[in-house]
């Protein structure tokens, strides 16, 4: 007696409904301002806050339902191991000045801003920062991560 085989064909059926193709990704354009690589440290016995434009922003997207931008900050940090500067991040409409109800995100953390409709934005990008009273001078460097997604 032999042994019955069965041979299993697996089928593919394919079915694509609904199916938009991608028109764009979004998009950021960033310039650095000039004051971003000379920023004021104080250092001298006293300190205060700073408010300070660091780059334009040309965000843009095709998305009918938005983009979100995410921004991530660290401190700022001088090679040696000094004191570093924490910093907060916030963005304003282009050529609007933010105030310090602005800055609401603490440094380390991640601040969004979203859209709900396709369209380009044009945004300034600053940072808030206090160095110490006797700040240590000389150059301090950090890194700013901007991510733009279709929401």
């Amino acid at each position: 007696m032999k042994p019955l085989c069965w041979q299993i064909v697996p089928s593919l059926l394919l079915v694509l409904l609904g199916v938009q193709p991608a028109f764009s990704l979004p998009t950021i354009i960033s310039s650095t301002t000039s004051v971003a690589s000379n920023l004021i440290l104080d250092g001298k016995g006293s300190a205060s806050s700073h408010i300070v434009k660091i780059a334009n922003l040309e965000l843009s997207t095709d998305d009918p339902n938005g983009f979100t931008l995410t921004i991530s900050s660290q401190s700022l940090i001088k090679t040696g191991g000094e004191t570093p500067i924490p910093f907060q991040v916030t963005t304003v409409a282009a050529g609007e000045s933010p105030n310090d109800s602005d800055f609401s995100i603490s440094s380390g953390s991640n601040y969004t801003v979203s859209t709900t409709s396709a369209g380009s934005s044009s945004k300034d990008m600053y940072i808030k920062y206090t160095p110490a009273a006797l700040q240590d001078p000389g150059a301090y460097n950090t890194s700013i991560s901007l991510v733009i997604t279709d929401n």
